[in-house]
């Protein structure tokens, strides 16, 4: 792992990411070479031993390691021992290793694994797509395989915080991105039995009671019949009902693009791509197809497929199509059934109780409790070693467990606090975070690492490298500061570079720091707003105007040209201020951006143009789609210029639903059993598969946000019925709904407006037919907020023939 080096540095700083991030800021000036030391200090865990000054405590306590009976599986004896010379062990390493191992309760021991050659091709890839040089040497990693196996591995990469508790190494792996990782970290251990490779796919079949549309578990289970077939279908089943297949393979690709799956099958049928799921069609019902789009780099990738069948009758297809290849079934031409077996060291005989108590008492000695948890009753049973001496009255001469300790020693002052400048600089050191990102000219990606970054788009080193963290608090808003720390959440799909998570307070101290250090005066002022400039930034960003959408997506609308950042985030991601500044004049703030500086003579026409393109992205889910971009085809629908009105049944209501998608991105639905507004949402309208696939339909749900169920007003008399008796159209497409309750009567037509910050919808009410009361109260009790005429509205009102009321809805 490489940690960069701050300028003027000259201590020897123990390499690895995490640490705690504590203390609130001061006002004390802390030098590079004073920080660094600290974290060595931290890393080293002198403190466990050396009681450091109270002030500086939390700045330099110790990095906390895992529980002790986790690690032994990570560990034979050798390693162990190689593992613990350097850290704290020395002389007595041997004996620390046999203490460690007889910790462990072997429940889990190192076992063999059969992975595909593709995973290991796709594992060493994947060490390059994400950087993983710009903190670790790949021949330091080399032990690995001398050491532990596949399963710990694995299982470290998707979840590293049990064995390294608070260092930010949590990239968000997915299973099969973790296990093709830990398959090339350990290729040293291929067996050297040749492996077998034949074309085609290879299967087993399972003969077992399939009563549902769950995923069986196989893990463990003996197949039936395993060969090798020339297509994927029920052909090789070993009888008629109640049993599995499960395929697995390589597939060469021959193009990078978008590719497409499909599984027709009856029953049931999974497929996966590079162990991530991509279809899951998982239903006891006749034959039907599902389809999920992976992009694919060209070259070879692992491809599964599960199959259940019931009772009745089995069929069982899976097709592909891509760049050049239109729907057909996978060929075997194309399909590669091979495998290769992982296999660990052996972890060799336990010690005999004489080394481990030896060793338990050098732990007790070393206190290994302060950073470990330990469950070992005989070491707590030993009496507690002497006290050292203070941090303070240290004098010269070496440390017993810790090389290079003077040095560090002499470097820290360990004083009592620092400034947020320098508490920023101390933590971006600890986290790792200038291993990628370059702050104020230092750090960044070495040429090593950025040899093997995957361009996605056409975007140059925008598309490839991690941001510049340059004035970023002056940029980004603190909350999404705190989302992508927090959540991991990603602005830039194209860069393949993933940045770990941390904890939420963390996430939330580096927002206050990175504001405290970077943050300028009218940061946060935002624009005027008006439905008005709303719409002329609609304009602007449209082929209409500016032609923004060129190179950037909208809400999951593809931009027309490479695929930038999407715009529909940039509100909620970036600071007013910096966006008009960036957005009039981009190369200056990026020099070598693709951004074209649309606005040229930065006058206040210009300014006003710009912020009202701000205007528009402040609608946030609400903000309408900008023209020039293709509606999405298939069975989504997206409203464009006029509402778009879909008849389904909707999840939670009646069979007689109509729901309304409008160009505002606000939608409604509309229980016409029951004559009720009932839902409220922003964002995509509606996928209509449910509606329009399958035998008996599918109970549809929005595909937006901002989804609210709602109780609805209440109309007439308590408990009199309500009935939709008819429906017209506004010119503009909207529909009016014609009700009656009661003996009186009344129109309800709801609209969609624009909003400083989203959007509302307007409800007016008009009496046909009167007296008509109406009760607001069940309504407000929610978390729409209901207003009239400007006001909260009141709880009960009534409307006489030819009287409107107007309700407008706001959450």
């Amino acid at each position: 792992m490489r940690i960069p080096v701050l300028v003027g540095v000259a201590v020897s700083v123990v390499a690895a990411c995490g640490g705690p991030l504590s203390g609130p800021a001061a006002t004390a000036a802390a030098t590079a070479e004073e920080l660094a030391a600290e974290l060595a200090v931290a890393r080293a865990g002198c403190v466990r031993c050396h009681a450091p000054p109270e002030a500086s405590a939390g700045r330099v306590a110790p990095v906390g390691g895992p529980a002790l009976a986790a690690t032994v599986g990570w560990n034979t004896v050798d390693a162990g021992e190689a593992f613990l010379r350097h850290h704290h062990g020395g002389d007595a390493a041997a004996d620390l290793a046999a203490w460690v191992r007889s910790l462990g309760d072997g429940s889990a021991p190192l076992r063999s694994v059969a992975v595909s050659p593709v995973a290991i091709e796709r594992g060493e890839r994947l060490f390059g797509e994400l950087a993983c040089r710009a903190c670790h040497d790949p021949a330091s990693l080399e032990s690995l395989a001398l050491r532990t196996d596949h399963a710990h591995v694995a299982a470290f990469l998707v979840d590293p915080a049990p064995h390294r508790p608070g260092v930010a190494h949590d990239f968000a792996l997915d299973a099969g991105q973790a296990g093709a990782l830990a398959a090339w970290l350990l290729r040293a251990q291929q067996s050297k039995t040749a492996s077998v490779a034949v074309p085609g796919f290879a299967y087993e079949c399972f003969e077992m009671k399939i009563a549902s549309a769950a995923m069986p578990a196989l893990d463990g289970v003996q197949p039936k019949s395993q060969g090798v077939a020339d297509r994927i279908d029920v052909a090789v089943r070993t009888r008629d009902n109640h049993f599995a297949l499960r395929w697995k393979t390589e597939i060469s690709v021959p193009v990078a693009g978008e590719w497409t799956f499909t599984c027709g099958s009856d029953d049931c049928s999974w497929l996966w791509i590079d162990d991530v799921l991509l279809v899951e069609n998982a239903s006891i019902a006749p034959h039907r197809k599902k389809s999920g789009t992976v992009r694919l780099d060209a070259g070879r990738h692992a491809l599964q497929v599960l199959y259940t069948e019931g009772e009745g009758g089995q069929s069982l297809e899976v097709l592909w199509r891509g760049p050049g290849v239109d729907e057909q079934e996978i060929p075997a031409a194309r399909a590669t059934a091979t495998s290769v077996g992982l296999v660990p060291p052996v972890a060799g005989p336990l010690a005999d109780a004489a080394v481990v108590q030896r060793g338990r008492e050098q732990a007790a000695l070393r206190r290994c409790g302060a950073c470990h948890a330990i469950d070992d009753a005989a070491m707590a049973a030993l009496p507690a070693p002497a006290p050292a001496r203070p941090w303070a009255q240290l004098g010269e001469g070496n440390c017993p467990q810790q090389p290079g300790a003077t040095g560090i020693r002499q470097a820290a002052s360990l004083r009592p606090s620092i400034d947020p400048a320098a508490e920023l600089a101390a933590a971006l050191l600890r986290d790792g975070c200038l291993s990628c990102h370059t702050r104020d000219g230092r750090g960044g990606l070495p040429p090593i690492a950025r040899q093997g970054l995957a361009e996605v788009e056409d975007l140059g080193d925008e598309g490839r490298l991690p941001p510049d963290l340059t004035g970023v608090g002056h940029r980004l808003r603190g909350p999404w500061i705190e989302k992508v720390l927090a959540e991991g959440h990603k602005a830039r799909p194209y860069v393949k570079v993933r940045m770990p998570k941390v904890d939420g307070q963390r996430a939330h101290r580096y927002a206050e720091l990175f504001a405290a250090v970077d943050g300028k005066p009218g940061d946060d002022d935002e624009p005027p707003f008006s439905e008005e400039h709303a719409r002329l930034g609609q304009k602007l960003a449209g082929t209409t105007g500016r032609n923004c959408i060129t190179c950037h997506p909208f809400a999951g609308h593809r931009a027309l040209g490479a695929q930038g950042m999407d715009l529909s985030f940039q509100h909620q991601r970036l600071r007013p201020a910096w966006f008009r500044e960036f957005v009039l004049q981009p190369t200056r703030f990026r020099p070598g951006t693709r951004m074209l500086p649309l606005w040229v003579n930065g006058d206040a026409h210009d300014r006003a143009e710009v912020d009202a393109v701000r205007s528009w992205l402040s609608l946030g889910a609400a903000a309408p789609v900008p023209a020039g971009l293709a509606i999405p085809g298939g069975l989504v629908i997206e409203p464009a210029d006029r509402p778009r009105l879909h008849g389904a049944f909707l999840k939670g209501l009646s069979a007689r639903c109509l729901a309304v998608g409008t160009a505002e991105r606000t939608h409604y639905a509309y229980d016409l059993e029951h004559a009720r507004l009932a839902w409220l949402w922003r964002g995509a309208f509606l996928d209509a598969e449910g509606t329009w696939s399958g035998r008996a339909g599918k109970l549809l749900e929005p595909l937006g946000e901002d989804w609210l169920v709602l109780d609805d007003l209440g109309f007439g008399a308590r408990g009199e019925q309500r009935t939709v008796v008819g429906q017209r159209r506004t010119p503009a497409g909207h529909p009016v709904f014609c009700v009656a309750v009661g003996a009186a009567a009344f129109e309800d037509a709801v609209l969609p407006r624009l909003a400083q910050g989203g959007s509302e919808l307007v409800r007016t009410l008009h009496c046909t037919s009167g007296p008509l009361a109406i009760d607001c109260f069940a309504q407000k009790q929610g978390k729409v907020k209901l207003f009239v005429a400007g006001a909260p509205a009141a709880d009960l009102y009534t409307l006489q023939t030819g009287e409107s009321l107007e309700v407008v809805y706001r959450w």
